[in-house]
Protein backbone atom coordinates (compact mmCIF):
# COMPACT_ATOMS: atom_id res chain seq x y z
CA UNK A 1 0.00 0.00 0.00
CA UNK A 2 1.48 3.57 -1.35
CA UNK A 3 2.33 5.64 1.90
CA UNK A 4 -0.13 9.11 2.34
CA UNK A 5 2.54 11.88 1.36
CA UNK A 6 3.43 14.15 4.41
CA UNK A 7 1.57 17.40 4.10
CA UNK A 8 4.20 20.22 4.05
CA UNK A 9 3.62 22.77 7.36
CA UNK A 10 1.77 25.25 4.70
CA UNK A 11 -0.31 22.38 3.00
CA UNK A 12 -1.57 21.84 6.49
CA UNK A 13 -2.66 25.22 7.18
CA UNK A 14 -4.37 25.69 3.98
CA UNK A 15 -6.42 22.50 4.56
CA UNK A 16 -6.96 23.54 8.24
CA UNK A 17 -8.31 26.87 6.49
CA UNK A 18 -10.20 25.26 4.00
CA UNK A 19 -12.24 23.11 7.10
CA UNK A 20 -12.89 25.98 9.05
CA UNK A 21 -14.52 28.01 5.85
CA UNK A 22 -16.28 24.88 5.23
CA UNK A 23 -17.41 24.57 8.85
CA UNK A 24 -18.86 27.91 8.95
CA UNK A 25 -20.34 28.18 5.69
CA UNK A 26 -22.67 25.04 6.87
CA UNK A 27 -23.31 27.08 10.07
CA UNK A 28 -23.90 29.92 8.93
CA UNK A 29 -26.72 28.62 6.60
CA UNK A 30 -28.14 25.96 8.96
CA UNK A 31 -28.25 28.60 11.50
CA UNK A 32 -27.20 32.30 10.69
CA UNK A 33 -24.52 34.65 11.39
CA UNK A 34 -25.29 35.66 14.75
CA UNK A 35 -26.09 31.72 16.37
CA UNK A 36 -23.22 30.25 15.02
CA UNK A 37 -20.00 30.30 17.19
CA UNK A 38 -16.79 30.02 16.83
CA UNK A 39 -16.67 27.38 19.26
CA UNK A 40 -19.45 25.57 16.99
CA UNK A 41 -16.85 25.96 14.06
CA UNK A 42 -13.99 25.00 15.45
CA UNK A 43 -15.81 22.03 16.65
CA UNK A 44 -17.80 21.21 13.56
CA UNK A 45 -14.08 21.60 11.26
CA UNK A 46 -12.26 19.10 13.92
CA UNK A 47 -10.57 21.38 15.38
CA UNK A 48 -9.75 23.83 18.34
CA UNK A 49 -10.63 27.26 19.33
CA UNK A 50 -6.77 28.37 18.78
CA UNK A 51 -6.83 26.84 15.40
CA UNK A 52 -9.47 29.30 14.64
CA UNK A 53 -7.90 32.11 15.54
CA UNK A 54 -4.60 31.30 14.16
CA UNK A 55 -6.51 31.47 10.56
CA UNK A 56 -9.39 33.92 11.39
CA UNK A 57 -9.12 37.35 13.71
CA UNK A 58 -12.88 36.76 14.03
CA UNK A 59 -16.58 35.44 12.91
CA UNK A 60 -16.68 38.25 10.20
CA UNK A 61 -13.31 37.68 8.32
CA UNK A 62 -14.59 33.87 8.55
CA UNK A 63 -17.64 35.36 6.75
CA UNK A 64 -15.91 36.97 4.23
CA UNK A 65 -13.51 34.06 3.34
CA UNK A 66 -17.15 31.82 2.76
CA UNK A 67 -18.14 34.73 0.64
CA UNK A 68 -15.13 34.60 -1.19
CA UNK A 69 -15.06 30.69 -1.71
CA UNK A 70 -18.68 30.75 -3.19
CA UNK A 71 -18.41 33.92 -5.31
CA UNK A 72 -19.63 32.42 -8.89
CA UNK A 73 -16.93 31.75 -11.23
CA UNK A 74 -16.01 34.61 -13.33
CA UNK A 75 -16.84 35.15 -16.88
CA UNK A 76 -13.19 35.27 -17.97
CA UNK A 77 -12.82 31.41 -17.45
CA UNK A 78 -16.23 31.11 -19.66
CA UNK A 79 -15.68 33.49 -22.11
CA UNK A 80 -11.66 31.63 -22.78
CA UNK A 81 -13.79 29.00 -24.37
CA UNK A 82 -15.42 30.95 -26.94
CA UNK A 83 -14.12 33.39 -29.55
CA UNK A 84 -17.38 34.10 -32.10
CA UNK A 85 -19.74 37.40 -30.83
CA UNK A 86 -22.70 35.29 -30.72
CA UNK A 87 -21.76 32.32 -28.84
CA UNK A 88 -19.91 34.70 -26.55
CA UNK A 89 -23.12 36.50 -25.94
CA UNK A 90 -25.07 33.31 -25.43
CA UNK A 91 -22.61 32.01 -22.72
CA UNK A 92 -22.75 35.44 -20.99
CA UNK A 93 -26.39 35.14 -21.26
CA UNK A 94 -26.66 31.77 -19.65
CA UNK A 95 -24.29 32.68 -17.00
CA UNK A 96 -26.51 35.58 -15.75
CA UNK A 97 -29.12 34.35 -16.27
CA UNK A 98 -28.60 31.40 -13.94
CA UNK A 99 -27.05 33.02 -10.95
CA UNK A 100 -30.29 33.06 -9.11
CA UNK A 101 -30.19 29.57 -8.73
CA UNK A 102 -26.95 29.86 -6.47
CA UNK A 103 -29.78 30.20 -3.17
CA UNK A 104 -27.35 29.46 -0.30
CA UNK A 105 -24.95 31.95 -1.71
CA UNK A 106 -27.74 34.27 -1.95
CA UNK A 107 -29.06 33.10 1.55
CA UNK A 108 -25.11 34.04 2.93
CA UNK A 109 -25.28 37.52 1.60
CA UNK A 110 -28.42 38.89 3.20
CA UNK A 111 -27.33 37.22 6.02
CA UNK A 112 -24.21 39.61 5.83
CA UNK A 113 -26.08 42.26 4.65
CA UNK A 114 -28.76 42.08 7.72
CA UNK A 115 -25.81 42.58 9.62
CA UNK A 116 -24.29 45.27 7.95
CA UNK A 117 -26.70 47.93 8.56
CA UNK A 118 -25.91 47.31 12.34
CA UNK A 119 -22.38 47.54 11.96
CA UNK A 120 -20.17 49.33 10.69
CA UNK A 121 -16.99 47.96 9.85
CA UNK A 122 -19.14 45.05 8.53
CA UNK A 123 -19.92 47.18 6.18
CA UNK A 124 -17.05 48.80 4.97
CA UNK A 125 -16.19 45.01 4.41
CA UNK A 126 -19.13 44.27 2.53
CA UNK A 127 -18.93 47.13 0.16
CA UNK A 128 -15.48 46.45 -0.45
CA UNK A 129 -16.78 42.03 -1.68
CA UNK A 130 -19.15 44.50 -4.25
CA UNK A 131 -16.66 46.73 -5.20
CA UNK A 132 -14.33 43.69 -6.01
CA UNK A 133 -17.48 41.57 -7.51
CA UNK A 134 -18.12 45.06 -9.94
CA UNK A 135 -14.61 45.23 -10.86
CA UNK A 136 -14.28 41.58 -11.80
CA UNK A 137 -16.91 41.51 -13.61
CA UNK A 138 -17.08 44.77 -15.66
CA UNK A 139 -14.03 43.78 -16.50
CA UNK A 140 -15.38 40.61 -18.26
CA UNK A 141 -18.20 42.37 -19.71
CA UNK A 142 -16.49 45.26 -20.89
CA UNK A 143 -14.57 43.13 -23.45
CA UNK A 144 -17.59 41.06 -24.39
CA UNK A 145 -19.42 44.28 -25.14
CA UNK A 146 -16.88 45.95 -26.71
CA UNK A 147 -18.77 48.64 -29.29
CA UNK A 148 -17.83 52.16 -29.11
CA UNK A 149 -20.45 55.05 -27.70
CA UNK A 150 -22.58 52.36 -26.31
CA UNK A 151 -23.71 52.88 -22.67
CA UNK A 152 -22.64 48.85 -21.85
CA UNK A 153 -19.48 49.74 -23.37
CA UNK A 154 -18.85 52.75 -21.52
CA UNK A 155 -20.70 52.15 -18.11
CA UNK A 156 -19.99 47.93 -18.06
CA UNK A 157 -20.54 48.02 -14.26
CA UNK A 158 -23.76 49.75 -14.05
CA UNK A 159 -24.81 46.72 -16.70
CA UNK A 160 -23.12 44.30 -13.83
CA UNK A 161 -24.88 46.27 -11.41
CA UNK A 162 -28.29 45.82 -12.54
CA UNK A 163 -27.91 41.96 -13.60
CA UNK A 164 -26.27 41.10 -10.38
CA UNK A 165 -28.64 42.94 -8.59
CA UNK A 166 -31.56 41.07 -10.88
CA UNK A 167 -30.12 38.12 -9.81
CA UNK A 168 -29.66 38.42 -5.69
CA UNK A 169 -33.55 39.35 -6.32
CA UNK A 170 -34.78 36.52 -8.32
CA UNK A 171 -33.06 34.39 -5.80
CA UNK A 172 -35.00 35.57 -2.86
CA UNK A 173 -38.26 35.25 -4.87
CA UNK A 174 -37.82 31.72 -5.52
CA UNK A 175 -36.19 30.29 -2.63
CA UNK A 176 -39.44 28.11 -2.47
CA UNK A 177 -40.17 28.00 -5.78
CA UNK A 178 -42.48 25.10 -7.46
CA UNK A 179 -39.20 23.40 -9.45
CA UNK A 180 -42.09 23.55 -12.75
CA UNK A 181 -42.39 27.74 -12.44
CA UNK A 182 -38.59 27.91 -11.92
CA UNK A 183 -37.94 28.28 -15.75
CA UNK A 184 -40.36 32.42 -15.10
CA UNK A 185 -37.10 33.06 -12.98
CA UNK A 186 -34.98 31.85 -15.95
CA UNK A 187 -36.29 33.12 -18.23
CA UNK A 188 -37.27 37.00 -16.06
CA UNK A 189 -33.21 36.92 -15.83
CA UNK A 190 -32.66 36.53 -19.39
CA UNK A 191 -35.24 39.33 -19.98
CA UNK A 192 -33.36 41.79 -18.68
CA UNK A 193 -30.23 40.57 -19.60
CA UNK A 194 -31.45 41.10 -23.06
CA UNK A 195 -33.16 44.57 -22.55
CA UNK A 196 -29.27 45.70 -20.86
CA UNK A 197 -27.69 44.54 -24.01
CA UNK A 198 -29.80 45.08 -26.69
CA UNK A 199 -27.96 47.84 -28.56
CA UNK A 200 -24.93 45.37 -28.58
CA UNK A 201 -26.83 42.54 -30.13
CA UNK A 202 -27.94 45.07 -32.82
CA UNK A 203 -24.37 45.18 -33.93
CA UNK A 204 -23.33 41.55 -33.72
CA UNK A 205 -21.51 42.40 -36.85
CA UNK A 206 -19.44 44.99 -35.69
CA UNK A 207 -18.09 43.01 -32.42
CA UNK A 208 -14.45 42.07 -33.09
CA UNK A 209 -13.87 41.67 -28.97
Amino acid sequence: MKARKRLTREESKELTRLRLIEAAERLFIRRGFDDASVEEISEMAGYSRGAFYSNFDNKEQVFLAVIDRRRPKALDDILQRVSEPVERIAAVRNWFANQWRLKDFIALRMEFSRRAFRDRSVRAHLAEVLRQELETYSASVGRFLCAKDEVAAERPEIVVLVLLAVALGLGILAVDTDPEREHMYAEAAALVFDRMTVSQLSHLGQLQC
